[in-house]
């Protein structure tokens, strides 16, 4: 009896890895480029103040969501659009670059962490140079990668 049970226990197991899901062809990682590429443009449309081609780099949805210094709820698709499209409205000379990035990618959703380092002038003419612990996941879709959540916190 105890035979037929090991013999059964072992019959479901290698049943079990047989039918494991198969890897995808694109092993994890493999578009840690592409991914530091998309950051780039995201940076390159918010400091040219792009508006459209910035919002075309964002998921926006029901499933997205941004955290952020100057707000103590998690914002949803619209709150986070307008919140940079007012906050750049009075930004000149915008430069912005990702310190210390990471890209983890799992599949078709990656994970960047870094320190978001910008410099701007005000319309009334103050100076500003910060810097910021910045997250942004993105998900493929349409085989593009866009942000499906942000969050940035002030450094300590």
């Amino acid at each position: 009896m105890r035979h037929l049970i090991l013999l059964l226990a072992s019959a479901f197991l290698f049943a079990g890895c047989a039918s494991a899901p198969k890897r995808s062809q694109t092993e994890p990682g493999t578009e840690r480029p592409e991914i530091a590429q998309r950051l780039a443009d995201i940076f390159d449309a918010a400091e040219k103040k792009d508006l459209e081609r910035l919002d075309s780099y964002h998921l926006y949805g029901p499933k997205f969501t941004k955290f952020s210094p100057e707000s103590a709820d998690r914002l949803d698709a619209q709150a986070a659009r307008k919140g940079e499209h007012d906050g750049l409205a009075p930004v000149r000379d915008l430069e912005m670059r990702a310190e210390q990035l990471k890209i983890d990618q799992f599949g078709n959703a990656a994970v960047a962490t870094f320190i978001l380092h910008y410099s701007f002038k005000m319309q009334n003419g103050s100076d500003f140079d910060k810097r910021t612990q910045g997250t942004l996941v993105l998900v493929k879709d349409g085989g593009e990668w866009k942000i499906t959540h942000e969050h940035f916190s002030a450094m300590p």
